[in-house]
């Protein structure tokens, strides 16, 4: 199960690189159109400002597999392999418990756009519930993800050998 969880979360990463792409493409255009025939389009910053947050929270869990996300490692890297182990462990508890209340918070705030019919202040003034589920889904594929982590770390220290 968990092999699974992680291989969606992959396939998520790999969306959102294909949405850095389209980014490029639509910033491409817009450029092109405001320089080339002084005609920039209205759509493009508010489009790319909401791929940025379809990019962030869909490639977020696949990072963390990839071992992607900041680390402070000037200090770990002179720690031992269980130590180092333990201080991952711990920190990835703490952040399993921020996704978890990042999570609920993202759904309230989505379903205050979706009861409230928020949409956008700018040009296309888009409805605000279906970018905000990419907060609840990342968060959630997130939180998973920390939880897989925190598992196979804790199996890894148990069966590891040697000094602390």
């Amino acid at each position: 199960m968990m092999g699974k969880i992680s291989q969606f979360n992959k396939i998520m990463g790999e969306m959102a690189g294909w949405i850095v792409v389209a980014m490029m493409l639509t910033i491409s255009f817009d450029v092109a159109m405001r320089y080339l025939f002084n005609a920039p389009t209205t759509w493009s910053f508010e489009v790319n400002r909401y791929m940025l947050i379809m990019v962030v929270f869909l490639g977020g869990p696949w990072t963390l597999t990839a071992g992607g996300h900041v680390s402070v490692d000037l200090v770990t890297d002179t720690m031992g392999g269980k130590r180092k182990l333990r201080l991952d462990i711990v920190t990835s508890v703490m952040a399993f418990a921020y996704m978890l209340m990042f999570t609920w918070e993202s759904m309230v705030f989505t379903w205050d756009a979706w009861e409230n019919a928020t949409r956008s202040t700018e040009y296309l003034a888009w409805p605000l519930w279906p970018i905000r589920m990419f907060l609840v889904v990342g968060g959630a594929l997130l939180s998973i993800q920390y939880l897989i982590k925190i598992t196979e770390d804790t199996v890894k220290l148990k069966t590891m050998k040697g000094a602390a």
